[in-house]
């Protein structure tokens, strides 16, 4: 979505990355290639991320494992609901926000900022999206560029390579139920070796 809008010419303000400190060790490399080249690009672009402040259980904790180990759960999409990304990633980036002087000075005339979400048209983000339709902000308006052009997956990462870019893992923390066994064991213990180490 980026790449297309920066090749259109089409302004974008700020770009935000909430990082969970348990995204996937593909991700974590594929983010400082893509800040660089948003750099090159003159985008505008922060790393957010949630800190706790309030803590019921202890240790405190830094990351979202940290987080599920502390308070000995698994991740809130094993329970059919989205907190996780609520608190890792959607509230750093509306806190964030709420501080930025362009978004402040919008609120201040009485109008709203908008965000670009990167829900494409393939089965999956239709799904997504569909749980999103009609979600309304006072702050905020929604727009999906990538919904707009009618693009898919396949388009997105024809595009990707296109730029000469290494096309990324869908992002999403390594803990998800829903990735195979295997993986997860492996990822895991590497997370473990890093835990040990701290």
């Amino acid at each position: 979505m980026i790449i297309e809008m920066v090749a259109r010419r089409e302004p974008i303000d700020a770009v935000l990355m909430a990082d969970t400190g348990s995204e996937r060790p593909e991700t974590d490399r594929f983010v400082p290639l893509f800040r660089e080249w948003m750099d090159d690009k003159g985008v505008e672009n922060h790393v957010v991320r949630y800190e706790p402040k309030r803590f019921r259980h202890w240790p405190p904790y830094h990351s979202l494992l940290e987080n599920l180990l502390t308070n000995g759960t698994l991740p809130s999409i094993s329970f059919n609901r989205h907190s996780c990304s609520a608190k890792w990633k959607i509230a750093p980036q509306d806190q964030w926000a709420a501080s930025w002087p362009a978004a402040k000075a919008v609120w201040a005339r009485g109008g709203q900022v908008v965000k670009l979400i990167g829900y494409d048209c393939s089965p999956a983000d239709n799904r997504r999206y569909a749980e999103r339709e009609g979600h309304e902000d006072p702050r905020f308006i929604y727009r999906y560029p990538l919904r707009e052009w009618g693009w898919r997956r396949e388009e997105c990462i024809a595009r990707i390579e296109q730029e000469g870019l290494p096309v990324p893992v869908k992002s999403s923390c390594w803990l998800l139920c829903l990735q195979m066994v295997s993986r997860l064991t492996a990822t895991l213990y590497l997370w473990a070796t890093k835990l040990s180490a701290v």
